[in-house]
């Protein structure tokens, strides 16, 4: 029984990029799995950090980031992203004439951290895991004391968001998913998750998915009532997180290899801009963004691999 779960899940992880794209598009049209699935949200984001964190060294990983001139850099690389980057999304949305809405989406995306999977897509596509998975850690740790400074400042009259309470339960679900994560790693041993790998493509692929199916709750009733706002944010999803991912990877291409600018363009496009939706008053514009931005996360895997310069065997 074991070995036809394996080999299923091997199946699943060896057409991964596949499995997220149509089943992010499966997720759309079902509206009550999404509703089911509500309740599971802050496990699922748990198992998903898990999975990536069991499948990396972290011995070795936290050597590296504690070196002075490591751990100054992504000092550096995480206020780029949750301070210079928001900055600069808000003032391109004003030059293009986005509304409020529009101005909303934007510098929420860029006050969120990298979303938890980062570390498992970059494994999926051969780039470098353990930096995105840092850079995931401390951005996660930091969001909830820059982002609402950051949001107050651009946004002026938003809405108040409950900084330590966001803080706590982000705190929490990295801890109890990383602390998930080792036990695996502990349990399983390495050599079995090295030989295993496909499998935990597969667990990572399904955990990713069952984490952005709640995410679309009501999402069709909106896109059905109001097509053209619907169109307009879908777009503007597609663009900032396509458009943050290319950007940043070709510009760090020229300091860092291939695998690490592509890990740090993966990390930087993708963001747990979902975060805010727990954290806001229930905002039916900013729902269907959060929502639609979730396509163009699942399909990175499919899409963006030569933008990020990703290996074509991983």
């Amino acid at each position: 029984m074991a070995r036809l779960l394996l080999a299923g899940l091997g199946a699943i992880g060896g057409r991964a990029r596949w499995v997220l794209a149509v089943g992010v598009m499966l997720a759309l049209l079902l509206p009550g799995l999404s509703a089911g699935l509500r309740p599971f949200l802050p496990g699922l984001v748990v198992l998903v950090f898990a999975v990536a964190v069991a499948r990396l060294d972290m011995r070795d990983a936290a050597r590296a980031a504690l070196r002075p001139r490591r751990m100054l850099r992504l000092a550096a690389l995480v206020l780029a992203l949750l301070v210079v980057t928001p900055a600069v999304l808000w003032g391109l949305g004003r030059l293009a004439g986005l509304g409020p809405e529009g101005l909303e989406a934007l510098v929420y995306t860029g006050a969120a951290p990298p979303i938890t999977s980062a570390a498992g897509l970059c494994l999926l596509m051969g780039l470098d895991a353990a930096l995105a998975l840092e850079l995931t850690v401390v951005a996660s740790v930091a969001a909830p004391f820059l982002g609402p400074a950051v949001v107050a400042a651009l946004l002026g009259d938003a809405v108040p968001i409950d900084a330590w309470a966001l803080a706590l339960r982000m705190g929490a679900m990295i801890l109890a998913g990383g602390t998930l994560g080792l036990l695996i790693r502990h349990l399983a041993g390495p050599a079995r998750i090295a030989r295993e790998a496909r499998a935990f493509d597969g667990i990572g692929a399904l955990a990713m998915l069952f984490f952005v199916v709640p995410l679309f709750d009501g999402v069709w009733e909106i896109i059905l009532r109001e097509p053209e706002r619907a169109l307009a944010m879908f777009a503007l999803a597609v663009a900032v997180n396509f458009g943050m991912q290319a950007v940043v990877a070709r510009g760090a291409r020229g300091a860092a290899g291939p695998g690490r600018a592509g890990a740090t363009g993966l990390a930087w496009g993708n963001r747990t801009v979902a975060l805010y939706v727990a954290a806001l008053p229930p905002d039916a514009a900013f729902g269907l963004y959060v929502a639609l931005y979730q396509i163009p996360m699942l399909f990175t895997p499919l899409l963006m691999g030569r933008v990020l310069g990703a290996r074509r065997n991983a």
